[in-house]
C-alpha cells in the first residue's frame, strides 16, 4: 500500500488530480479500485454508470465527443477517512456549436481498500449544458 492510500481520502482525490493535471492518465488510473465505478448525470450524453478503467475511458471518450473542458483549481473536502469530496468550477465547450456553459461540479468520491472505489458526478446545471449543444435532445433520455 502506498502512503497516499494510507493518507486518505482526500490525499487520494488531490493525487489522482495532479496526475491527470500532468497527463499522467496511467498514473490515476493506477489509484482505481479494481471494482472502481462512476455515475454521471443520466441526462448528458455520457451519463449513467461506468465500470472500471475502460468504463472511465469510454466515458471520456463519448464526453470528448461533444464538449471541450476547463477545469479550476480543485477544492477537497475530507468527510472520514473514506471519503472525500471535490468542488471544482468548469467550463464546458460544445465542439458543434462553440457555445459555453461555467458550473459548479460537485465530486462524491468513497476509497476502499487504499483506491478510490466510486465516484459520483453531480453538475450544477446539466440545462444550461446541454443548450450548448446543436442538436436538439443531444442528451440521454430518461429511463
Amino acid at each position: 500500500m502506498t502512503g497516499i492510500a494510507r493518507d486518505g481520502a482526500v490525499q487520494l482525490v488531490n493525487e489522482m488530480a495532479r496526475r491527470f493535471r500532468a497527463g499522467d492518465h496511467d498514473g490515476a488510473f493506477d489509484l482505481l479500485h479494481p471494482e472502481f465505478r462512476i455515475q454521471q448525470p443520466e441526462s448528458l450524453p455520457h451519463g449513467g454508470w461506468h465500470h472500471g478503467r475502460a468504463g472511465m475511458v469510454a466515458m471520456g471518450a463519448e464526453f470528448a465527443r461533444h464538449w471541450d473542458r476547463a477545469i479550476g483549481e480543485p477544492r477537497v473536502l475530507d468527510c472520514g477517512g473514506s471519503a472525500a469530496v471535490q468542488i471544482t468550477t468548469q467550463t464546458w465547450t460544445a465542439k458543434s456549436s462553440g457555445r459555453a456553459a461555467t458550473v459548479d461540479v460537485v465530486e462524491l468520491f468513497s476509497v476502499a481498500d487504499g483506491r478510490i472505489a466510486e465516484i459520483r458526478v453531480f453538475q450544477q446545471d446539466t440545462h444550461a449544458l446541454l443548450a450548448t449543444l446543436d442538436e436538439p435532445g443531444a442528451g440521454r433520455s430518461a429511463p
